[in-house]
């Protein structure tokens, strides 16, 4: 995927929102989602995941590495201002982690260093979030993206990072 520059309200929503909706389809080609804590690279404009090595979304992207991603910040009082971003692309199970903490591939440790800074209850050695963080976080997903739907009420702005489409 070539690098290109987002433009900067699709930018934010990607490094100020915290959640991202993850969906895979199993081999019925039935959807599953997953609300995640995720990691934006803007440098390469991949998506990090982490998550438990038997859940149901690795054993659909063991099968079909197809993935959506959503992202979006909704405002209740006024819809015209809710504002998002959909990507579509390919996941890749780039890492099993043994140990959180003991990696040693430079582009990894910075990955896991972000979502360290991002999620600051995953610092806390004693943090039951943390703990029960650390029993879902073996693997670690890097998200490609082929293409990005940016929404804000009626307005798109879509973005294709795969020459052929």
């Amino acid at each position: 995927m070539d690098e290109q520059k987002l433009p900067l309200e699709m930018t934010n929503v990607l490094t100020t929102s915290h959640f991202v909706y993850l969906c895979t389809t199993d081999l019925t080609n039935q959807p599953h989602i997953t609300p995640m804590f995720f990691v934006f690279d803007e440098k390469t404009n991949n998506f990090y995941v982490m998550t438990f090595s038997e859940s149901k979304k690795m054993k659909n992207i063991h099968n079909n590495p197809k993935i959506s991603l959503t992202i979006d910040i909704r405002d209740a009082v006024n819809p015209f201002n809710n504002r998002g971003v959909m990507i579509q692309g390919k996941a890749t199970v780039h890492f099993a982690l043994d140990s959180l903490s003991a990696l040693n591939d430079k582009t990894l440790m910075l990955v896991y260093a972000n979502f360290k800074k991002k999620y600051p209850v995953l610092q806390k050695e004693q943090s039951t979030a943390g703990d029960e963080y650390k029993k879902f976080s073996e693997s670690l997903l890097r998200i490609t993206p082929d293409r990005m739907i940016y929404w804000r009420g009626p307005k798109f702005i879509r973005i294709n990072f795969n020459k052929q489409d």
